[in-house]
């Protein structure tokens, strides 16, 4: 391997491009095929009903539901309708407060704006997860939930979220979009909070493109979030105690569930895949000066999806990712360095119509400012946090070339970076 960086006029560590990402997607073939087909065949679509109806969708439901260890499960069209099924079964509405993580993707604060509820932020922890101390200073009378994000393919610190929870009488949602598989001291995550939601969307650890689930212990939840999911409308009379309200169509498509059938057999190879092709990256920047490997709360409950590294100030990290993308083997830079807080529509409280504001003051009471200074450890950390996405299309080689490229780059960092990195 050349020393001579490739910024410098050296040559590059790899000159193709490295696979793509979309862990679910590269694990689709002949038997999702099969099973599509099947519910064309049967020309039953429709969850519900139809000419010979395979009903996949409920399959789909006591799949997850078994394998996560909960009792109920409801699929619907994606991650974001399932917040809002599980926001919406909570009771939460106007007036009513979420607190949300600072990092995440935008969409946990849609799903919070579609209740009519106003999100909260709270700080973040070393591993880039909700920090349950943070939770703890931004409650109020108003919060309902706490939304707790399982971020990049591993769990968050559950536990003292949960105690929490438990203390301030608040509810907590597990948002399990990122993390299908992922597991917290020997259990799957989905499985401890009080209402949870998975996605199926197409960079997720399983694919069908769309789709999401809602899973609970709590029957009462279970039933309301069915009803949410079908215009508000029970359709079965063991569900008559939920009374009827107007709702949205959230249903998931039997076509849906029949490839998330065939992607759930495939779990447990997708994660041995990428946890061995993801070693391979972490364990050539351990012990390396202005660096480190996310820590995490349960390291071996990793789905393995995303190794995330953290440089140790933003102009090491903004250097490292230049040097890493002239040696082919770039890395990514999630959400812009920036809180989700920082998103100009938030910024804005910008809603679809002028005259519709969970901000609201004849609806909501409180504070909520969304400026620079609200969540300083996030925004003292994301500048520093970089990324790569892993799938069943990486190889050992793949891995090799990115760990030879984060070596190449670490040894030849400017002594200017690594000084203020020491003094930070």
């Amino acid at each position: 391997m050349n020393g001579k960086l490739a910024i410098d006029g050296g040559t590059p560590v790899r000159t193709t491009p490295l696979p793509g990402p979309y862990p679910g997607a590269t694990i689709i073939g002949e038997e999702e095929k099969q099973a599509v087909n099947e519910v064309l065949e049967r020309r039953s679509p429709f969850r519900y009903y139809g000419p010979d109806p395979a009903y996949a969708v409920n399959k789909l439901e006591q799949t997850v539901a078994s394998l996560v260890g909960i009792e109920h499960a409801v699929g619907v069209t994606s991650g974001t309708a399932a917040l809002i099924v599980a926001l919406r079964a909570l009771g939460v509405g106007p007036g009513d407060e979420v607190i949300v993580p600072a990092a995440t993707f935008y969409g946990c604060v849609n799903a919070v704006v579609a209740c009519q509820a106003v999100p909260i932020f709270a700080d973040l922890d070393e591993s880039v997860s909700i920090s349950a101390e943070s939770v703890e200073r931004v409650i109020t009378p108003r919060t309902r939930a706490v939304m707790v994000v399982h971020w990049r393919g591993a769990a968050a610190d559950l536990q003292p979220l949960l105690d929490v929870g438990k203390r301030r009488g608040v509810a907590i949602l597990e948002d399990c979009a990122q993390s299908f598989g992922a597991e917290y001291h020997g259990r799957y995550v989905g499985a401890l909070g009080d209402i949870n939601i998975f996605s199926f969307q197409m960079n997720k650890v399983i694919s069908a493109g769309e789709g999401g689930m809602v899973v609970t212990n709590d029957s009462a939840l279970h039933q309301r979030a069915v009803a949410c999911q079908d215009q508000g409308t029970p359709r079965k009379s063991a569900d008559a105690e939920v009374t009827p309200f107007l709702g949205e169509n959230y249903r998931m498509s039997e076509l849906t569930a029949a490839v998330l059938l065939e992607q759930v057999k495939k779990l447990d190879r997708l994660r041995a895949h990428v946890r061995h092709v993801g070693g391979i990256i972490l364990e050539s920047v351990r012990n390396v000066p202005g660096v480190s490997v996310r820590p995490l709360a349960d390291p071996d409950g990793d789905t393995g999806v995303s190794p995330v590294l953290i440089f140790e100030t933003p102009e090491l990290c903004a250097w490292v990712r230049q040097a890493l993308a002239a040696e082919g083997v770039p890395i990514k830079f999630p959400y812009g360095g920036v809180p989700v807080y920082m998103h100009e529509p938030i910024q804005q409280k910008r809603m679809w119509h002028d005259g519709v504001s969970p901000w609201d003051e004849r609806l909501y009471d409180g504070v909520a400012d969304y400026g620079p200074g609200l969540c300083p450890r996030a925004e003292e950390l994301m500048p520093r946090v970089c990324e790569y996405h892993l799938s069943m299309d990486w190889t050992e080689q793949d891995a090799r070339d990115v760990a030879d490229g984060l070596r190449k780059v670490m040894q030849a960092v400017p002594n200017d970076l690594l000084a203020v990195a020491q003094v930070s």
